[in-house]
């Protein structure tokens, strides 16, 4: 039974492992230019990104017609479900809410209105340069 799943397994582990390192080298990058953490963290960041990107990727790959089911897998679900951090931005919001309500709420909203606001542009743009000639 497994060994039917096994191609959509490894594409999703090797995806995932290639986010990770893509995680990685974004928090060197980001700790080399920024320093400690801030209001805008490597987290935050990756998950900016990742938001972008995902607009982007779901919009070109629908328009795919073969071969698209291992390169979601391998792009959405590995690649950028590793890439962005859930675990993180909840981390970060606990200790801004520690610190202070306001900066916590400002934080929350930052990250959710300016992920689904990235998301949209990238699909926007995306579908506007497919049309293009």
């Amino acid at each position: 039974m497994i060994y039917r799943h096994l191609p959509n397994i490894l594409w999703v582990a090797f995806g995932g492992a290639c986010g990770t390192l893509l995680r990685y080298w974004t928090n060197q990058l980001f700790k080399l230019v920024a320093g400690e953490m801030h209001l805008l963290s490597a987290a935050t960041l990756e998950n900016l990104l990742g938001s972008l990107l995902m607009g982007i990727l779901v919009t070109v790959l629908t328009q795919k017609k073969e071969g698209g089911s291992s390169l979601r897998l391998f792009l959405l679900t590995g690649l950028l479900g590793s890439y962005t951090t859930y675990s993180g931005f909840m981390t970060e919001a606990f200790i801004h809410f520690s610190e202070s309500y306001t900066l916590f709420f400002f934080y929350l909203f930052f990250q959710v209105i300016s992920g689904v606001g990235l998301l949209l542009a990238g699909v926007r743009a995306t579908k506007y340069v497919m049309r293009s000639p």
